[in-house]
């Protein structure tokens, strides 16, 4: 069954690199009959291509616009403006003009202006007018003024969105107490790197925990089933990833959270970064679920959801990188699932997808319609690379043992980023080696500056 609640098109301009760019996302074919898998469509390209600023571009489209999201630093001038469809409805937001109130152009109470669609005119995505979408409008004033402590008084969802990034933020945080949590399961949701919270995360998987132990200590099985039911679906998850046995544990004295991973005791911090950075997101994902009064009683990985994952797979395996996909289809069957990544592994992981290869800027705003592809399954890597990547070829014996000492660098520099000239020396020795792994160095190394803040240069 298609989803109502999904983004069908959005449109960029003057937005970061882009100038005037328009995708639109056709639901996959297993929708049509049955909502048995997640849909997802896949952002890929070279860096600076702007799947960062897709992604905060769509995910603003749930966001109110004086929150300052991520999307508004972005914005190049007056004209700067993302259209959108979502749910059937057109909707637009940007910097309002002085004189937007003379052309027709109607500012709602977010600070939005919205377009209308004009279907008559199919390969035509402006043409502005009066509208509104009073779902969406409806739900980021209720987002907003969403208290948790009155849960049970407020409006009920029929969908919502999340945005997550791959940082591995989870750790060790003491707790005081078992507690009600009243943090908002909307606070800063769309946030990407500061969704995650590792306070409200353990105390969750704490209150959890020993629920569930009341519960069996009055002889409720089906009360104790129902607390311990996220938490096992979050280990399945992990399981599907990483073919890890994870076990989340409250320890009594001191009070604590603790993992046990494979039989063995092990703390929140000692985790490997591919397994902490999955538990982070996909765990906070799950206590926000739980925390949402959903319109529809069932299932709340079953709930219609819009989720944004920004380079999720930057610290996982090759191995992983081939599972996450098929694993978060199999967990939110009635997801929109918006993915970007730099890795083929991730990209032929998954059928029934979409990918859009966004154009390299070449020293100017880049303009265009990106079209969908289908996802690279059953394609191989070789293909995919020179499909999708525009790589071909493969290299000899000595450049590969060259890239391996380079990806042990990389990680040793991702966990501690104090000495980057051994990282350098590395890049520079397979820069040597010719453009192919010069421009897969060069685009490492800015993922590296991403992700740490310190910039290892090849100059």
């Amino acid at each position: 069954m298609r989803q109502p609640y999904r983004i069908e098109a959005i449109a960029l301009h003057q937005v970061g690199v882009f100038a005037d760019l328009e995708l639109r996302f056709p639901s996959i074919a297993t929708l049509e009959e049955d909502a048995v898998k997640a849909e997802i469509h896949l952002f890929t390209g070279p860096n600076g291509c702007g799947k960062s600023t897709l992604l905060y571009a769509l995910a603003e489209i749930f966001e109110g616009f004086d929150n300052g999201g991520l999307i508004q630093r972005r914005f190049r001038g007056a004209d700067s403006g993302v259209d959108f469809i979502f749910a059937e409805r057109a909707g637009h937001y940007g910097i309002l003009k002085p004189d937007s109130g003379s052309d027709g152009v109607l500012a709602n109470p977010f600070g939005h202006y919205l377009p209308r669609w004009d279907r008559k005119e199919q390969n035509q995505f402006f043409g502005y007018g009066i509208t509104s979408d009073e779902h969406l409008c409806n739900y980021k004033q209720i987002v907003k003024l969403f208290n948790s402590n009155k849960a049970h008084i407020q409006s009920r969802f029929s969908y919502a969105a999340f945005a997550y990034s791959g940082q591995r933020t989870v750790g060790d945080v003491k707790l005081a107490a078992i507690q009600q949590i009243e943090n908002s399961p909307f606070e800063g949701a769309l946030s990407f790197d500061g969704s995650t919270r590792p306070k409200v995360l353990l105390q969750w998987i704490a209150n959890n925990r020993a629920q569930s132990a009341l519960a069996k200590q009055d002889g409720d099985t089906t009360e104790a089933t129902a607390y311990d039911l996220a938490l096992s679906r979050i280990t399945t998850f992990v399981k599907d990833i990483c073919d890890l046995d994870l076990e989340f544990r409250l320890e009594r004295a001191p009070l604590a959270v603790a993992a046990r991973l494979n039989g063995e005791n092990i703390r929140f911090d000692g985790l490997p970064d591919g397994l902490k950075s999955i538990v982070t997101w996909v765990a906070d994902l799950s206590l926000r679920l739980e925390a949402i009064p959903w319109q529809v009683d069932q299932d709340i990985f079953a709930q219609p959801i819009i989720l944004f994952l920004d380079e999720v797979d930057i610290h996982l395996h090759p191995k992983w990188q081939r599972r996450i996909l098929p694993a978060i289809q199999r967990l939110l069957p009635s997801a929109q699932v918006f993915v970007s990544t730099h890795s083929p592994f991730v990209v032929g992981s998954v059928e029934d997808a979409w990918v859009y290869v966004l154009p390299e800027p070449h020293g100017g705003p880049t303009s265009g319609v990106v079209e969908a592809i289908p996802s690279g399954a059953g394609k191989s890597y070789r293909l995919i690379l020179e499909e999708v990547f525009g790589l071909s070829g493969e290299f000899d014996v000595e450049t590969e043992a060259l890239f391996s000492d380079f990806y042990q660098l990389r990680e040793q520099f991702l966990k501690a980023p104090t000495d980057p000239d051994a990282l350098r020396a590395a890049a520079l020795a397979l820069a040597r080696r010719g453009e192919e792994a010069t421009l897969i160095v060069s685009r490492e190394l800015r993922q590296i500056a991403r992700v740490t803040g310190r910039e290892v240069s090849l100059a």
